[in-house]
């Protein structure tokens, strides 16, 4: 009986070892140190001296760079997901490659952008398929990484063909592909824009209705439905709020729950679009579920703002008003107008003080408040005039007039109080980063104090975090004064690791402490990011599409996480704090290029000096800009209104990976 308690105790705590060992050894994305990196222990000495000089080779003959990393696990993520995300956080561009191997899962992914193979998908298919992985397969570690670099370094063509004769043959064959790629593309836009037609002729609140529609008809009707409805429930917002300015609370309180209730009602739709975008797949069956439920919540959202559509237009009635309207909106114009030197002012300060990726929210709030105004004062002119002869048929463009200078006015305040807002944020980022500096570097010491000793558990972990730790100071110190709320980012996710491992050695009550001015220092930030995203959306939502708008509300989604955890978990709620602020910075990015890509469709069409355009692109002229056409456009316009939207009528990357 001795003997088997004995051995019972000795399987227990070779099985607690093989866990903390696990554990230990678990490695999420991180930013690349160098072009060669073994977390794992992988690579011989010598085997590593081969890996950089063949990785130099590559470099030197092609200018193309690959990095090569080496770790026990992907940390529970699939492998071309964990490679992204290292490629994304360590600011890998169109020429930088990587293999990234875990060896513990056996499990690889190599990522190759085309731009750094000729626009060759074949070629590293076969580089990956009959050189790395048969490597890998034979625990090869440093033989895959040369195979990859050496492959990657062959430029020539098969064949013996002189140069001149292979050129002209490449360029009719590529001259073929294009217009037989241009046929098909063609062909395929034509299908999926009737396919279009017909599914916003279906109810889109039934489910049986869209159950014969295809999926990509699906998917296109989804995006533009959230898109869509979004502006709509934004305009009633903007809307709503003028109403209790004008009635109170308690005479607007039926629309305010109708708002309330379709936003939450959207959310739900952009829940599902977030799962749909993110890395996993979904089989087709899981895909077309998805896309129904979008359309129904998206369709149910509209619902409820159509409901209240005609009383709440009978409770503004802009036609028997209109006089007293204009009147105020002209003392709003004067107000407004009188913001922007103070504006402009703050934002030149602004950009000689920080980098530009600090200010990309309200980089052109000024100028494009002014366009804003523009048109405000065109739709206050044009609306007197048609005060001035009333009739029945001008009433609609009366109310259009007025509702138009409503929004752009509203919007011109928005983008003006966005830079107050990023002054004061990110003065108080700058004011705060040396305190926050000095509270991680106290960590750093307390976590070198405890490495010091012998006996401490989750030693590894603990030196990975405080060598993090260390990294995140030297960016913040070297950056901050630039960009304080990405370095804000950086100290606060490498700060509440260093903590836990610390609260968990030590259980001291000051790491406690730490840890929770961790979780306020992450949460300003994604606040901050969170809210100038959406001010930028909320004043440019004529141009922008669906995947902003999911990944802003993915970041709103886990603000509110972070906020309900708090008290429970504070690590978890610093997580989704985190994952709000890097979310938010892809919605900036996928909305600046949105807009971008709007005002070259915009100016292609009527060049670029007219005032419209900012309206256009606020949403506050109805036009389908981001698709290339232009609605309503210059014979005649049409204001977004409380009461729905229009309604359903109305970078490339090769390779892959896997196990072996």
């Amino acid at each position: 009986m001795r003997i088997a308690r004995l051995v019972g105790l000795l399987a227990g705590v070779l099985a607690a070892l093989v866990l903390v060992a696990g554990v230990a050894a678990a490695q999420p994305p991180f930013r690349l140190p160098g072009y060669v990196t073994d977390q794992a222990g992988a690579l011989t000495p010598s085997g590593r001296a081969q890996v950089q000089q063949a990785v130099d080779k590559l470099y030197s003959d092609r200018r193309v760079r690959l990095w090569v990393v080496y770790v026990d696990t992907f940390n529970g993520q699939g492998a071309y997901s964990w490679a992204q995300s290292t490629r994304s956080i360590s600011d890998l561009g169109n020429e930088d490659a990587i293999l990234a191997v875990a060896t513990g899962d056996r499990a690889y992914a190599f990522l190759v952008p085309a731009a750094a193979t000729g626009g060759s998908s074949s070629r590293v298919d076969d580089l990956r398929r009959d050189q790395i992985e048969p490597a890998l397969r034979r625990d090869d570690w440093s033989g895959a990484a040369i195979a990859a670099a050496n492959g990657l370094n062959t430029s020539r063509a098969p064949g013996g063909l002189p140069i001149t004769s292979l050129l002209i043959a490449l360029a009719v064959v590529a001259v073929a592909i294009a217009l037989l790629m241009l046929w098909s593309r063609r062909r395929r836009r034509k299908r999926r824009q009737s396919e279009l037609a017909a599914a916003r002729r279906a109810d889109p609140s039934d489910p049986t209705a869209l159950a014969g529609l295809s999926l990509d008809a699906l998917d296109d009707l989804s995006k533009s439905m959230v898109v869509d409805v979004d502006n709509a429930v934004r305009t009633s917002e903007n809307e709503l709020a003028l109403a209790v300015e004008e009635f109170g609370e308690q005479r607007t309180e039926p629309f305010t729950r109708a708002v309330s209730n379709a936003k939450a009602t959207l959310t739900q739709a952009f829940n599902v679009r977030q799962q749909l975008d993110d890395a996993i797949p979904e089989t087709p069956a899981q895909r077309r579920d998805l896309l129904t439920r979008v359309i129904v919540a998206a369709a149910r959202a509209n619902r409820e703002l159509e409901a209240q559509t005609d009383a709440f237009h009978q409770l503004r009635d802009l036609v028997v008003n209109a006089p007293e309207r204009l009147d105020a909106l002209t003392r709003h114009l004067v107000d407004v107008t009188a913001r922007i030197d103070p504006s402009q002012q703050t934002l030149n300060a602004l950009r000689t003080e920080f980098a530009d990726t600090a200010l990309a929210s309200v980089a052109r709030n000024v100028a494009a408040a002014k366009e804003r105004l523009a048109f405000a004062d065109q739709s206050i002119s044009r609306a007197r005039e048609l005060v001035a002869r009333p009739a029945a048929k001008t009433q609609t463009e009366l109310v259009d007039c007025v509702r138009a200078a409503e929004s752009g006015l509203g919007q011109a305040d928005s983008m003006l109080d966005a830079v107050d807002s990023a002054a004061s944020d990110i003065r108080r980022a700058v004011e705060t980063l040396p305190s926050a500096i000095a509270d991680i570097q106290k960590g750093i010491d307390q976590a070198t104090a405890q490495l010091a000793r012998a006996d401490i558990p989750h030693a590894p972990e603990l030196g990975a975090a405080r060598d993090t730790a260390v990294k995140a100071v030297a960016a913040a110190q070297s950056t901050g004064a630039a960009d304080p709320l990405g370095a804000f980012t950086q100290l606060t996710k490498a700060d509440a690791e260093l903590v836990r491992l610390l609260a968990s050695v030590a259980e001291e009550r000051e790491a406690a402490e730490r840890l929770r001015r961790a979780f306020d220092q992450a949460l300003f930030t994604a606040q901050s990011r969170v809210r100038a995203v959406s001010d930028y959306i909320d004043t440019r939502r004529g141009g922008i599409g669906p995947e902003a708008r999911t990944r802003l509300a993915e970041a709103v989604r886990q603000l509110e996480a972070a906020e309900a955890t708090r008290a429970t978990n504070v690590n978890e709620a610093i997580a989704y704090a985190n994952g709000a602020a890097m979310l938010a910075a892809q919605a900036q990015s996928l909305a600046n290029n949105d807009v971008q890509a709007g005002q070259r469709a915009y100016a292609g069409r009527y060049g670029g000096g007219n005032s419209n355009m900012g309206a256009m692109i606020g949403g506050i002229i109805i036009g389908n800009i981001l698709r290339g056409g232009m609605g309503g456009g210059m014979g005649g316009w049409n204001s977004t209104t409380y009461g729905g939207s229009p309604g359903p009528g109305g970078g490339d990357m090769f390779g892959g990976g896997g196990r072996f």
